[in-house]
């Protein structure tokens, strides 16, 4: 079977739900033990709120946000936020946590039309 290339789009929040969790993990996964390879990850809706750099959990909470953060650095992955849905939600370049970068939605359609799979979470 032939590598495939991901693009995944997190729409939900960093906490309140599982979904930015689960596209944590399924990443996490696809980088460490398969062959596939992360094309993109690109945070949209209420997605943008896994990008601020104020998020503070609780110390015996799982802080999703670092979680990103060290799995970019690690793979040299581009963690891509949509400015326009992150400008809504108050999230800007002084809130904006490290290996995080503002980008349009130009950059997911790039990031589709390049990809073999799309995954939303």
């Amino acid at each position: 079977m032939k590598p495939l290339s991901y693009t995944l789009v997190i729409m939900g929040p960093a906490y309140g739900t599982q979904s930015a969790y689960c596209a944590y993990q399924f990443a996490q996964t696809l980088s460490s033990n398969t062959n596939h390879s992360i094309n993109s990850i690109f945070f949209y809706a209420d997605g943008v709120y896994n990008a601020n750099h104020f998020t503070d959990p609780a110390n015996d909470e799982f802080d999703l946000v670092k979680a990103w953060q060290d799995l970019a650095k690690q793979n040299a992955l581009k963690l891509k936020v949509c400015v326009a849905a992150a400008q809504r939600r108050g999230i800007s370049i002084e809130n904006l946590a490290e290996h995080f970068e503002l980008t349009g939605l130009g950059e997911l359609s790039e990031a589709v039309a390049n990809s073999d799979r799309i995954l939303q979470f």
